[in-house]
């Protein structure tokens, strides 16, 4: 069944987003409304659908991230989550925004992120290594889900033995960015709060204890002369990087995966040419990115295109329709991972919200990339892909493979 409606005289066609037949094939669906119109209706607000448009909204300044509006809309309106979603980054605003913005970059700089190859491609080999003798595992499972909580431990200077504990947390906080919010608050607040003790107990040991990591360098902050952080919002940070450093690239990597199991010849070609590397992350982003978007509600009555918005109106700007526009990528639903993108792909957004982490993201998929090629031939689907329902981070939450 089709999670596109066309009802005759409509301004628009209707996407049903919360539908499993969305969840199963987004592309199609971005692409049946899209030959029809560059927006469309949802049952949360409307969706663009076309980069000129998409890339419009991120640039925006007469709407805000929608940020404690999706906990309006499932009736949460106190407690520790919503105090959560008014701290994080994200969710902030005008010279809130830029100022905490400013305070992270002097301290989450490219040689953080650089010092952390060596161990990047360590770590993927030691999950490669342990598929010896196998040849079939569950991708997510087995690689996608441990990589990146090594990664952003290592970033954190986390403990190799607390790394099981904060995953846990993590994936249980992903449900607060998707369609089952109020139901799932119970299991999202114990995670925070779990969050919460820990980014605690994490500041007081690189205060006694400082080393060569993200958190210490933000502690630092304090004696620096300059603006820093305060505890509240050293707290916030630290949830949303150890959040938001294993969900995201866990998805991301599950969906380069799932690409390239589709595509062997591309799949062949990075393993013999591993210095395509940093041009196929950038195409596995730009064709099946696991960001969708950042929706965003319209501060007053604006027009564009001919499209009346009126204030408080949700949109959502979709990165991987925009991704997919063929006004922007010819034959857009071709993968080539030697691709020249004359636009760069939206899939870490832009404008000022412009995703921190797409540095380390870019480098985590591209250092594992030519790794898993080489040490995985053969690399073709063992079964169905079960993708992620109703989030806005999307991924195979199951990706079961034969190599």
């Amino acid at each position: 069944m089709s999670a596109v409606h066309f009802e005759p005289g409509a301004a628009a066609p209707f996407i049903d987003t919360l539908s499993a037949a969305y969840d199963l094939d987004i592309h199609a669906a971005h692409r049946a409304a899209r030959e029809r119109s560059w927006y469309a209706t949802t049952p949360l607000g409307l969706v663009f659908l076309d980069y000129e448009s998409v890339h419009w909204l991120l640039h925006e300044k007469r709407f805000r991230l929608q940020g404690n509006d999706a906990l309006d809309l499932a009736g949460i309106r106190s407690g520790r989550l919503r105090e959560w979603f008014g701290q994080i980054l994200s969710n902030k605003e005008g010279e809130p925004h830029a100022r905490l913005r400013r305070v992270v970059s002097r301290a989450f700089t490219p040689r953080q992120i650089e010092r952390l190859r060596p161990m990047m491609r360590e770590t993927a080999r030691e999950f490669i290594d342990s598929l010896a003798g196998r040849s079939a595992c569950e991708f997510v499972e087995a690689f996608a889900a441990p990589y990146p909580v090594r990664v952003i431990g290592g970033l954190l200077g986390v403990p190799p033995s607390d790394f099981a504990r904060f995953h846990a947390w993590s994936r249980d906080l992903s449900l607060a960015f998707g369609s089952r919010i109020a139901e799932e608050r119970p299991r999202i607040e114990a995670a925070l709060a779990n969050l919460d003790d820990y980014a605690d107990g994490l500041v007081e040991r690189c205060r006694r204890s400082p080393g060569d990591d993200l958190t210490s360098a933000l502690v630092a902050l304090e004696s620096s002369g300059g603006d820093f952080l305060d505890a509240d919002e050293l707290r916030a940070m630290l949830t949303v990087l150890i959040f938001g450093g294993q969900d995201t690239t866990q998805c991301q990597l599950a969906c380069a995966l799932a690409t390239f199991a589709r595509h062997p010849d591309a799949w062949h070609l990075l393993a013999a040419h591993p210095e395509y590397a940093l041009s196929a992350a950038e195409e596995v982003l730009r064709y099946e990115g696991a960001g969708s978007g950042n929706p965003r509600t319209a501060l007053e009555d604006v027009e564009y295109r001919g499209l009346a918005i009126k204030a408080g109106t949700v949109i959502l700007p979709s990165a991987p329709a925009a991704n997919r526009d063929p006004k922007t990528y010819p034959d857009p639903d071709r993968f080539d991972p030697l691709r020249r993108h004359g636009e760069p792909m939206l899939t870490f957004g832009g404008g000022v919200h412009f995703c921190l982490g797409a540095s380390l993201a870019r480098a985590e998929i591209a250092e594992v990339l030519p790794l898993l090629a080489q040490r995985m031939p053969n690399l073709a689907l063992d079964g169905e892909i079960e993708w992620r329902r109703g989030s806005l981070i999307r991924g195979p939450e199951r990706l079961p493979i034969r190599f």
